[in-house]
């Protein structure tokens, strides 16, 4: 615990860091009209605050800049967050499109995060396979054309067109959607998958051409809803050439490179699932040395309290986090309610 004029200090020092990105000397601080306590004091309240390692000094005879100690502490205890205004919330939301379909929903949210915190953003997909098929339809556009349509999680909706080389009847489209309504629905993907390729051989031995093709396509929209490309998105990393101290080649080759490997970073925000709220990661807790110098603020996005994923931003541990800190909050609140819809 630090005392008041202990704590006084640190929250100052933490305030102009924050916003200068300079070390902080002790005249510096003597000098702020709030503080009135004499330079030499001021050293002695700095040097303890150093053995306490809560700060410390990157260059002989230099100010003094937090620790990733020190920044738990700021975060933890001394910061206080603002929620957004209505105008800030409505802007979010309009920027989200409403019409589109799970996956398109997710990458709208992962553009529209980076853009309004000027960090680079991080949406955790949902595991694909655990979602369950809820309904299947499909729709005649033409003599030889159907619209494969497959609902998952009352949520997620994809569709295809397809080609058939022989003309059909509206009651073959009823058909084929009646057996694979009974036969799949409330399974899983990948449980609906196997389905059909065990059956695969069966239906085409006992059912007539068009039912084994429509089979067939529905078979390859289960495959490509399976075919996850990344476990996460990834917006705005040039964004990180816009702090300094992210900015060299080699640590933004680092960073690129651990999006790219999606390991540790999908532990971490699998870590994030199961908290509640925004949890905020700097440094060394980040979980790999490629994030020194970094903080990765994250929150689960969920629909009726089942969490689906998670977002969050990567960018400098020297950053604003009241301002980055309550968007990110509320862009997940807002996603999760576009998800429900």
């Amino acid at each position: 615990m630090l005392n008041d004029r202990s704590q006084l200090l640190f929250k100052n020092l933490m305030g102009l860091y924050l916003n200068d990105g300079k070390p902080v000397g002790s005249t510096t601080l003597a000098k702020l009209p709030d503080i009135g306590l004499s330079s030499a004091t001021v050293r002695n309240v700095m040097a303890d605050l150093e053995k306490m390692g809560l700060i410390h000094s990157p260059h002989t005879s230099a100010g003094r800049v937090p620790t990733d100690t020190g920044y738990r502490l700021f975060l933890d205890s001394m910061l206080t967050y603002e929620p957004l205004s209505q105008q800030k919330q409505a802007s979010i939301r309009n920027e989200l499109s409403v019409g589109l379909n799970q996956d398109d929903l997710l990458e709208s949210a992962s553009k529209v995060l980076s853009g309004i915190t000027g960090m680079t953003s991080l949406v955790l997909m949902p595991n694909k396979q655990q979602e369950v098929l809820k309904h299947i339809d499909f729709i005649q556009l033409g003599a030889n054309r159907v619209l494969v349509v497959l609902v998952f999680n009352d949520q997620d909706v994809q569709n295809r067109i397809i080609e058939l080389e022989k003309p059909f009847s509206g009651d073959e489209l009823q058909q084929t959607a009646n057996y694979l309504n009974e036969h799949c629905l409330g399974k899983n993907l990948a449980e609906a998958k196997q389905f059909l390729m065990s059956r695969m051989d069966t239906i085409r031995s006992t059912t007539n051409e068009f039912m084994s093709s429509i089979v067939q396509a529905t078979d390859f929209v289960l495959e490509s809803q399976l075919a996850q490309k990344m476990p996460f998105l990834v917006s705005g990393k040039t964004n990180l050439l816009n702090y300094q101290e992210l900015a060299s080649s080699e640590k933004l080759k680092a960073l690129f490179n651990s999006f790219e490997q999606h390991n540790e970073m999908v532990s971490l925000l699998d870590k994030s699932m199961q908290a509640q709220g925004v949890q905020v990661f700097v440094g060394h807790e980040c979980g790999n040395e490629i994030y020194q110098d970094c903080s990765i603020i994250t929150t689960p996005y969920e629909v009726e309290g089942e969490i689906l994923g998670v977002l969050g931003v990567v960018g400098p541990s020297r950053m604003n986090y009241q301002r980055v800190v309550p968007r990110v909050d509320m862009t997940a609140k807002i996603l999760s309610s576009l998800l429900k819809k």
